[in-house]
């Protein structure tokens, strides 16, 4: 009989051991596949200036897991594709055009939004693995951003680089499902692309995605 109880509780064990193994989806090889959605508003003297975007991310866990205690984790390596991105931002109050090669200021001023896009190819990841259900990452971002009209307002660009940090939370899901909140920090500049330069020098981003691990 007590044959047959150790018996069980080596098997029960074995069991859980296995389904807690499989509660951590987030491993080395492992691929992200991701659909998030966000908005955001530049912080402040870019107050007036706020955006929204949508993607889908991929990535993949280049490493296993190392690091002690809470710093326990793993590398990522992840790219977004942001087939939208929307700017809301103030028109300057006047603008100066050329009519018959001669200057003229004409009044302006008002909201615009502007329409766009984006990818994100170089987003350095690390999962905090140390948990069970719940892994904080933390990560590096660059990003490459089209629209059809100059952003920030102005004789400025149609093409702009952010380079920011990021960091949130990915609640585990059974089958390598996760439920994904993080915010992210950019500094958005056109790198004297256009005439103007202003840049949007921090802007605040919260996020909300849906991931899948295999």
């Amino acid at each position: 009989m007590k044959l047959r109880l150790a018996c069980v509780l080596i098997v029960v064990c074995g069991c859980a051991v296995t389904a807690v193994a499989q509660e951590m989806p987030i491993r080395q090889d492992a691929k992200e596949i991701a659909v998030w959605t966000g908005g955001g508003t530049g912080l402040g003297h870019n107050t007036s200036f706020q955006y929204a975007n949508a993607g889908v991310r991929l990535g993949i866990v280049l490493t296993g897991d190392h690091g002690p205690s809470f710093l326990h984790g793993n590398f990522e390596y992840a790219a977004d594709i942001i087939p939208v991105y929307l700017f809301f931002q103030n028109l300057p109050s006047t603008q100066t055009k050329l009519i018959n090669g001669i200057p003229v200021t004409l009044p302006l001023g008002g909201r615009q939004t502007v329409y766009g896009g984006a990818i994100s190819p170089l987003i350095l990841k690390w999962n905090f693995t140390s948990g069970k259900r719940f892994v904080p990452f933390a990560a590096l971002e660059g990003t490459a951003i089209f629209t059809t009209k100059d952003v920030p307002a102005g004789d400025t660009s149609t093409i702009n680089f952010g380079s920011g940090i990021a960091g949130g939370v990915q609640m585990l899901r059974p089958n390598g499902h996760a439920l994904s909140f993080s915010g992210h920090l950019l500094h958005i500049s056109n790198a004297s692309l256009g005439n103007h330069n202003p840049s949007i020098n921090i802007g605040l981003q919260l996020r909300l995605g849906y991931q899948w691990w295999k």
